[in-house]
């Protein structure tokens, strides 16, 4: 299997999971801990202060599972702040198992050629204040081999947060499932654009801008039959178009990163279909959750 075939949140554990916060963290009263256990997005997990007693939880799965591909998905975390995730076999959070140690929240998402030295952001490659305005941003993490984990422990370092607060709409948690053959060339990508326009009679044109959610279509053209039943076909059957789940393209990308990973739900993909001897065609029709 090659570490760049694209990965599939599912199944997904977080609607298993218990959120709190450890003795002495605090949230709003308005947007508790809680929040980041459902939708929608707007409806956020908030903490008391920016400091780092504040900016931190914990997550108590039903009993352990397998995780490999966890996100915080819509958050605000400044382009200084880290996260660190740690991840236990007990609940108590004392036998750990993996530790991601402190890391950017934002990582690099330009080369050096793709800047001017003039550019901010020449000597960091991250993103600009200006581009991550009006945006749900996801920071997703996919370990290095799966963890049998019951509980997690996420914390922010980004006491210099102008909101004066860390805010995330979820934390998605999953198995994650990578797809043993890739999907074909010639998957589309993109946007699918909500905003609204009004011409005048005088032909002036005025705009409402509207989030758009990001898309992906596509086909896996010889899955494995066994896969294809056991892991595409279940998916489909489990999460419906009403159930989100991560998307991942390329685990393996670096800059390119939180451009391409997105909270999804299905889209009709139409039908599977047999490509010949034990291969299956697969269908991939994903959008954003907004």
């Amino acid at each position: 299997m090659a570490d760049s075939a694209a990965v599939i949140g599912f199944p997904r554990w977080t609607d298993r999971i218990t959120f709190a916060q450890p003795a002495g963290s605090t949230s709003s009263a308005t947007y508790p801990v809680t929040n980041l256990g459902s939708l929608p997005l707007a409806q956020v997990w908030r903490s008391a202060s920016a400091d780092a007693a504040d900016t931190q939880f914990t997550a108590t799965l039903d009993r352990a599972r397998g995780v490999r591909l966890l996100a915080l998905v819509g958050h605000n975390i400044s382009l200084l702040g880290k996260i660190r995730v740690r991840l236990y076999s007990d609940t108590d959070l004392t036998a750990l198992l993996y530790d991601s140690g402190w890391i950017d929240a934002w990582p690099v998402v330009y080369t050096p050629d793709q800047l001017e030295w003039e550019d901010d952001n020449w000597w960091s490659g991250q993103y600009a204040d200006l581009e991550i305005t009006g945006y749900r941003w996801t920071r997703p993490l996919w370990l290095d081999a799966q963890v049998l984990a019951r509980g997690i422990k996420v914390e922010v370092d980004d006491t210099t947060n102008s909101a004066g607060y860390i805010e995330c709409g979820m934390f998605e948690v999953s198995q994650g499932w990578q797809v043993g053959i890739n999907f074909s060339y010639g998957a589309q990508y993109g946007f699918r654009f909500r905003s609204q326009s009004v011409e005048a009679i005088g032909g002036a044109k005025y705009f409402e801008r509207r989030d758009k959610p990001r898309v992906f279509k596509g086909q896996i053209s010889y899955l494995e039959r066994e896969e294809a039943m056991a892991k595409a076909f279940e998916h489909q059957r489990q999460m419906d178009i009403d159930t989100p789940f991560l998307w991942m393209p390329d685990p393996t990308s670096t800059t390119n990163l939180l451009r391409e990973v997105f909270l999804a739900r299905n889209v009709d993909p139409g039908l599977m279909a047999y490509s010949t001897f034990n291969r299956d065609q697969v269908p991939l029709a994903f959008e954003e959750v907004m």
